[in-house]
């Protein structure tokens, strides 16, 4: 997928990623970044900041949002998150050492030009020993905001499963429309444990990380969507009944219905928003990938035979460049693939996402089995 650095982002409907494929592109200007009291640099596949001040470090990307609705996500670790774990740092006032026991790191998003924004706060309390039988240790998730130099808290949820309270990582996520926030946090797979009436500022917005005093953090991976259904949406002129007498005058191998198989994803970037059931038929330079059933998430956004993607030929038999439309209607359209096994078994690749969908022909042409 394309990413934009230091260029506005119109809602044109599409998702941008920083991770180390692109240098994490906005997020990182140069490796062996060096300021005082933080150190940034690139490390494998991980952007790596530590904060040795007392002062939170804030991290904002060079892309601008002029989109009224976006997703922002982040997949990341605090590495000095460790139970029992106490990291000092320079208390700039004393000269003296400060003692952190719980350093806090997470996502910023609506920044304004005027540098107001707010985040997503993720915290530990890593004062209780680890082999107390009594320990009750979670997760706080905070939403904030930050306005005229103000700090205020919006929310706060405690949650104690479904997420690493050690230094593995957590995707944290935001959902922004015009009607609020919505925050999601999970290790494997994202929960909502938000939701607040949070206005989204006038004019362009940027979003990025944050980390707070004694953190070290750890970024895989950021994913950006910016949102515009009626780009995205596309409406066809298929009906059930028209695909109904189509598909069954038929002799093309590929086209037909198609029903969900399984899926394999090592992490929830790519959520798979139902257990669709989907029609393919000839289109253009290749097919298109019809909507038939099965939407789960957003399902009032759906309705049979609006586009769910397309498959473009290549020069190898079985083998296509494809493009997806997400359950949120947002189309992601770079580096995917699909391959047609033995005519039976359609395969999804999103590797960027390191996720694949598969479908299974229903040969006997009834969707309802």
């Amino acid at each position: 997928m394309m990413v934009l650095m230091g260029a506005a982002l119109e809602g044109f409907g599409r998702s941008y990623y920083n991770s180390v494929s692109n240098q994490f592109g906005g997020l990182f200007p140069h490796p062996g970044m060096r300021m005082q009291g933080r150190y940034k640099a690139i490390n494998g596949d991980l952007l790596i900041e530590e904060n040795a001040t007392m002062a939170t470090a804030i991290t904002i990307d060079t892309l601008s949002i002029h989109s009224t609705a976006y997703r922002y996500q982040l997949r990341l670790a605090n590495l000095n998150n460790k139970q029992g774990k106490t990291i000092s740092v320079k208390d700039p006032m004393t000269g003296g050492k400060t003692q952190i026991t719980s350093p806090q790191w997470g996502l910023i998003f609506n920044r304004d030009e005027d540098g107001n924004y707010n985040a997503v706060v993720l915290s530990c309390d890593n004062r209780s020993p680890y082999d107390d039988i009594t320990d009750q240790r979670s997760m706080q998730v905070s939403l904030i905001q930050r306005m005229n130099g103000e700090t205020s808290i919006l929310a706060v949820a405690d949650i104690k499963k479904g997420v690493s309270l050690e230094d593995e990582m957590n995707t944290v996520c935001v959902d922004v429309d015009d009607h609020g926030v919505t925050i999601m946090v999970g290790k494997d797979e994202l929960k909502q444990v938000l939701e607040a009436d949070v206005k989204r500022p006038m004019g362009p917005v940027q979003v990025g990380y944050l980390v707070g005093a004694g953190a070290r953090v750890a970024l895989e991976r950021a994913v950006l969507t910016i949102d515009n259904g009626k780009q995205v949406a596309a409406t066809t002129l298929w009906s059930l009944d028209d695909l109904n007498q189509y598909l069954s005058a038929s002799s093309d191998p590929v086209e037909g219905y198609w029903k969900y198989l399984d899926r394999d994803m090592e992490d929830k970037w790519l959520r798979l928003g139902g257990r669709y059931t989907i029609a393919i038929v000839r289109a253009d330079d290749g097919y298109d990938l019809i909507y038939i059933d099965g939407a789960q998430v957003k399902k009032s956004l759906w309705q049979p035979g609006m586009k769910k993607g397309h498959m473009t030929k290549t020069i190898f038999s079985g083998n296509y460049d494809a493009s997806w439309i997400d359950a949120t209607m947002e189309p992601i359209d770079k580096d995917v693939q699909a391959t047609i096994e033995n005519g039976v078994i359609l395969t999804l690749n999103f590797p960027v996402y390191k996720s694949q969908v598969r479908f299974a022909k229903v040969l006997d042409g009834d969707i309802n089995d």
